[in-house]
């Protein structure tokens, strides 16, 4: 979700690993239904960037079977601490959120909140 980014309209994004790009979602001003969605906690709306990290549950579940929600959330942190070390290395700041209303961002963001579900959201911005 991006707020403030130069090169960037504001809107709702998705990361296609495929391409290696951001797709524009939606376009528009989405800081008051982030903010609301993640307990009104202001930094998710004045960041320059709220990332929304997702699991599409199957994927996993396929390989690791019992054991897929944990490495689900694993990788989340990983996700999170990478985020927080680059954010680190261009001067700006992150926070990793997990208390949010997961139906409220899966609905922001076009999630079923079944197949796949937002799992944890990282504010970054200038410091």
């Amino acid at each position: 979700m991006v707020n403030n980014v130069d090169t960037l309209s504001q809107g709702i994004y998705h990361y296609n690993v495929r391409k290696h790009a951001l797709e524009l979602l939606k376009e528009g001003d989405f800081r008051k239904e982030i903010t609301n969605a993640g307990l009104w906690q202001d930094m998710l709306g004045e960041a320059n960037v709220t990332i929304v990290l997702s699991a599409v549950f199957e994927r996993t579940q396929r390989k690791y079977k019992d054991r897929s929600l944990r490495y689900i959330h694993m990788e989340a942190g990983h996700i999170g601490q990478n985020i927080s070390l680059q954010a680190v290395s261009l001067g700006l700041g992150s926070v990793c959120v997990g208390a949010f209303y997961d139906e409220q961002v899966n609905r922001l963001i076009g999630l079923d909140g079944t197949t796949e579900s937002a799992i944890y959201l990282q504010a970054v911005g200038a410091l």
